[in-house]
């Protein structure tokens, strides 16, 4: 009880502490438990996780500059170890991996544009890898290559065109006659308007030719040029024809500026100047303009084109590198001494003297430290006196560890000199100036009394103090190469100070390397490694006797002095941006001859007039199509007869009649509005109107008595407005007589015995009208309609084992049951590998079923019908699609028979069919 009553008052100290102690946590500084574990991490080299703990600290202290600037620290080295990752795993095929690391390099430092560049890369190697179609890489190709970073290459590089346009066919064409009436000719063939320059028809020129397997535009392009001719276009289907000396005459120039981003225009026009060498006729003109970085150009179409491809393969992204730097040095030095030491003692820097060690002397006058000795001495005889010299036992052991790191990074652009100085200044005196006409005087280290008697140099005068830099200065030149590769022009120099015999003149400690390497991104190269390894050994005794192995110690001290130093510099660069070369900067281009310059090509100009007319052509269809839909199934009519007690047995005909009468005018009415059906007690169909524009669309009976019918059900749809014809007959029995006479209150109507139900909606033919039908509620189907099938694209350009995607698109208004068609090919350049449905069947569970088979013989067929109880095809969209792949070089075409091509109407109407081919150019 005694122990329990003494704890308590310690147990209420302690609760105070602890409650007055609970404010200091609030106290503590924000975020330092994060960044204390980043700074763990980042001892760690684990980049990662210090970022995240960095990113903690300074979300929640954003202020703190320590904080900030761990923490871009290490998202820039994370990144880098993400870019590392990135490349190890693309080395080993792991593209998706790699993908992934870059991503995430990318996500931590935005900065980092070639993690984005590297992103796009890896897509397009998973591509391949798949077997996806995708552009090739080359194989000379440099490492920040990008598969249409600045979108695919035109279809007709340079204004040429490539392979057979849809409108021209291969022929042979064979002439022996007048040059303008072949010109006129071929210019026929291809819808153009030719005018002659008024020099031309005055000389008659013969030619004779026999080409096979060419075009009629390419045909005439060889003319032009074997004749020494040249067109100018007019219009787009308009052109003049004149000698190449008139070419400056009618030759039209246009004007304009390209706005330059990372060139400068003085660059750009030495670039353009020595590419385009001096031709006949106008030369081009370049107007540089520095205050928008731009160049003005005045050229042909042609030369225009062309240069605006030179420009875009230079004016790429300036390349920016980070140099990192580091520089380990490591110091030991290890002495020892042990031994006795007989002589004078050292003083200061003076050694032990052992040159008078004692003896006899005479009596004479002995100075300095030898009288000392003497007088100490014992007095012995006559003078004489027995000298005992000083004796000190050394016993020294000294080791020294000394570790020095520099590591710095240094952000440059491409050619482009950086340096970085981290360090002070330190006075050195170099020099002193006399002045005569002041005399001398003051301290020798006080600069500010304006001369000293006795200097450092051992002369008056005034001193000359020049500051030397101490610490790390680093200067740097990189040159970034399209394979990511570093050449570094650098020089590093490490300068420490050290003590020196006077202030104003220190020792320095200089470590200096010069010199250029070429190191890759993100390597680390060791740029330069200095072992040093001094071993002193030495003894100060009395010789012979300190040669003694063990009792020479007691007149001689060993010293041994192992010192080690060991320098290691070593550099890292990491690229962070790149230029991007891409597809279109490999490709060579046509320039003209060295007398002409390059001259336009009537074979693209007809393939774009062709093209446009085309578009022009799918413009001019209609946009809102009218969908019409089969009949939907229903719930078959059903009559309810009438009690015999409530029948009117005095109906007569003509009361049954006028019934009848209001039957018609009903269904008439109900025709005309569309909002419910119409049904009657004959065996015809019955008629059913939808209107598939209003959201909801009721069903109603309507009848011409109070027959008691079950009404169908109505079909809710959100498209344009279809209707059903209406072909069954009013409530007349198939011989002509109405039906069973009704009451003249009219609450019931009794079915006639011949009465049956009429069948279903959908399977219910239209019936033929009797002797009193009524006109029809609505018109019927057309008689005959168009349809196209376009093979989409209509002209690409593949390389052999490339594969390529042929889209069939189907434009038609007429309900279709049924489409066949037979596509033919070379199966020598070409091979049909798959064929799919289109957009067409978005409806997967009502999606057209598709029947194709591919002949070896290079046929391929295919058919398409509804599904059972879906809708027919009609409509504008994405029918097939068919994978092709490039066998061998050439030139292949996909292209429908069309005799073969039979599109099959539900209604029983005629389809008119227009089709066009795919063209292809297979190279290596």
């Amino acid at each position: 009880m005694k122990s329990f009553a003494l704890a308590r008052p310690f147990a209420a100290l302690l609760m105070a502490a602890v409650l007055l102690a609970s404010p200091f946590a609030v106290l503590a500084k924000k975020g330092e438990k994060n960044y204390n574990r980043g700074i763990e991490y980042e001892k760690a080299q684990q980049w990662e996780k210090a970022a995240q703990e960095f990113a903690l600290a300074v979300a929640a202290s954003p202020s703190d500059t320590e904080y900030l600037l761990h923490y871009r620290r290490s998202v820039f080295n994370a990144s880098q170890v993400f870019m590392q990752k990135g490349r190890a795993l693309a080395d080993q095929g792991d593209y998706i991996g790699a993908y992934n690391a870059f991503r995430q390099a990318y996500g931590l430092d935005n900065v980092n544009d070639l993690a984005a560049q590297e992103m796009d890369r890896m897509i397009n190697l998973q591509r391949e890898k798949e077997g996806a179609a995708t552009p090739a890489r080359p194989a000379n190709a440099p490492a920040s290559y990008r598969d249409g970073q600045q979108g695919p290459p035109p279809s007709t590089p340079d204004g040429q065109a490539d392979g057979v346009g849809p409108r021209e066919q291969l022929q042979t064409i064979q002439y022996n006659g007048d040059l303008e009436g072949l010109i006129r000719k071929l210019a026929d063939e291809l819808d153009l308007n030719v005018v002659f320059d008024q020099n031309f028809s005055q000389v008659k020129r013969a030619v004779n030719i026999r080409w096979k397997n060419i075009t009629p535009a390419r045909a005439l392009d060889y003319i032009f040029l074997a004749n020494g001719l040249f067109f100018q276009k007019l219009d787009r289907r308009t052109i003049l024809v004149a000698d190449q000396s008139k070419r400056p005459m009618y030759q039209q120039l246009v004007l304009r500026t390209f706005y330059l981003f990372n060139i400068t225009p003085s660059d750009a026009r030495q670039l353009l100047t020595g590419a385009f060498p001096a031709n006949a006729g106008r030369q081009p003109q370049f107007i540089e303009n520095k205050q928008t970085n731009s160049i003005t150009v005045r050229d042909t179409l042609e030369n225009m084109r062309i240069i605006e491809q030179v420009l875009r393969s230079v004016d790429k992204d300036r390349s920016e590198v980070v140099m990192e730097v580091a520089i380990y040095e490591i110091s030991r030095n290890d002495l020892l001494q042990l031994g006795n030491q007989l002589g004078s003692l050292p003083s200061g820097n003076t050694a032990s003297n052992l040159t008078t060690l004692g003896g006899l002397q005479p009596s004479t006058v002995v100075i300095n430290r030898g009288a000392q000795l003497i007088a100490g001495a014992a007095q012995l005889h006559s003078g004489i006196g027995l000298l005992i010299p000083a004796s000190s036992i050394s016993a020294l052991q000294s080791k020294t560890n000394t570790r020095l790191l520099f590591s710095t990074a240094v952000h440059a652009f491409d050619d482009e000199k950086s340096s970085t100085r981290v360090g002070s200044k330190v006075p050195v005196q170099t020099a002193s100036v006399f002045n005569n006409l002041v005399p001398t005087s003051g301290s020798g280290n006080n600069s500010n009394s304006g001369a000293t008697a006795t200097n450092l140099f051992g002369s008056g005068g005034f001193p000359v103090i020049q500051y030397e830099d101490v610490g790390l200065n680093l200067d740097f030149k990189p040159k970034v190469y399209p394979n990511q590769d570093v050449q570094v022009t650098m020089t590093i120099e490490s300068k420490d100070e050290a003590a020196g015999p006077d202030p104003l003149t220190p020792i320095f400690t200089q470590r200096k390397i010069e010199g250029t390497a070429r190191i890759p991104n993100g390597k680390t190269m060791m740029i330069a490694s200095i072992a040093q390894d001094r071993e002193t050994n030495g003894r100060t005794g009395l010789p012979l006797v300190g040669l003694i192995p063990i009792l020479g110690r007691l007149f001689t001290a060993p010293n041994k002095n192992n010192s080690q130093s060991d320098i290691v510099i070593t550099m890292t660069p990491r690229v962070l941006r790149a230029p991007e070369i891409t597809p279109e900067d490999l490709v060579p281009r046509n320039t003209g001859t060295m007398q002409t310059p390059e001259s336009p090509s009537l074979e693209a100009m007809v393939r774009e007039a062709d093209k446009e007319d085309q578009y022009a052509r799918l413009r001019s269809l209609p946009t809102n199509q009218t969908v019409q839909l089969p009949p939907q199934p229903g719930e078959d009519l059903t009559f309810v007869p009438a009690p015999k007690a409530l029948a009117a047995p005095d109906a007569t005909k003509g009361g049954a009649t006028a019934n009848n009468a209001v039957a018609n005018d009903a269904a008439t009415n109900t025709a005309a509005t569309g909002n419910a059906p119409t049904t009657n007690t004959t065996n015809g169909a019955t008629a059913v109107n939808v209107n598939l524009s209003t959201t909801n669309a009721a069903a109603a009976s309507a009848s011409a008595s109070n027959n008691t019918v079950k009404p169908a059900p109505a079909v809710v749809k959100n498209s344009p407005t279809t209707s059903v014809p209406n072909d069954a007959a009013p409530n007349n029995n198939a011989d002509g007589t109405t039906g069973a006479p009704a009451s003249n209150n009219n609450t019931n109507a009794t079915p006639p015995a011949t009465a049956r139900p009429a069948a279903s909606v959908t399977n219910a033919p239209p019936a033929a009208p009797g002797a009193n039908a009524q006109p029809a509620a609505a018109t019927s189907a057309p008689a005959e309609s168009a349809a196209e099938l376009l093979l989409l694209p209509e002209q690409q350009e593949l390389k052999v084992g490339e594969r390529r995607r042929v889209m069939v698109f189907m434009k038609t208004d007429a309900p279709l049951g049924l489409a066949t068609a037979t596509l033919r090919f070379d199966p020598r350049a070409l091979a049909v590998r798959s064929v799919s449905q289109g957009i067409l069947a978005a409806d997967k569970p009502g999606a057209p079923v598709l029947t194709q088979s591919v002949d070896p013989s290079g046929v391929l067929l295919v058919s398409v019908a509804p599904a059972p109880g879906a809708q027919p095809l009609t409509g504008e969209g994405l029918l097939l699609v068919i994978e092709v792949e490039a066998l061998a070089q050439g030139d292949a075409s996909l292209q429908f028979d069309a005799d073969k091509v039979h599109l099959i109407a539900t209604d029983g109407r005629t389809v008119r069919t227009r089709v066009t081919a795919s063209k292809f150019r297979i190279t290596q």
